[in-house]
């Protein structure tokens, strides 16, 4: 994940432009915001390794503070990835799988979505977070738009997908 300028992509590389929001819930005293950060674990996925864990698996972190959008521009080898989950930089504990896929196709400038995490503002036990994958192309290109005119110009929807798992 990068901060400079990227070109457009040839045949070897893919380009996806997104964002991440963890986004606390509810009024009132506000416990999760003034955490620090939060870490993204992504992977380069392959038909034999579908969740990433061979040795030889491309791992990506990203990191977003609470309450802020963080725009993402990647140049990647084209291949589906995983994000696999999101937890509290400095705690364990707050977190939790995501299992999202999205796909990098070579020479394609894609937009993938907004991944928005939900979180309660208390911590509690269980599966206490929601999650929800928006299109907010328009409002994201422009923000990104000044560094990357020519990617943004190129750019066609590609979007995150929560991974379905068969029933056991």
């Amino acid at each position: 994940m990068t901060g400079s300028r990227i070109a457009l992509p040839g045949p070897e590389w893919g380009v996806v432009i997104g964002s991440v929001l963890v986004h606390p819930e509810g009024d009132g005293p506000d416990q999760v915001s003034g955490r620090k950060s939060f870490t993204f674990e992504a992977v380069q996925i392959q038909p034999g390794d579908l969740d990433g864990t061979t040795p030889y698996a491309e791992g990506y972190q990203l990191t977003a503070k609470a309450g802020e959008e963080r725009i993402f521009v990647s140049r990647l080898r084209p291949g589906d990835y995983l994000i696999r989950s999101f937890h509290e930089a400095s705690v364990t504990g707050l977190g939790g799988d995501l299992d999202i896929v999205f796909s990098v196709k070579p020479g394609e400038v894609r937009y993938v979505g907004r991944l928005k995490i939900q979180i309660p503002r208390r911590v509690a036990r269980g599966k206490d977070y929601r999650f929800a994958i928006e299109n907010q192309r328009a409002l994201t290109l422009a923000r990104v738009s000044r560094e990357h005119e020519v990617l943004v110009n190129a750019a066609v929807d590609g979007p995150m997908q929560a991974r379905l798992r068969p029933a056991p």
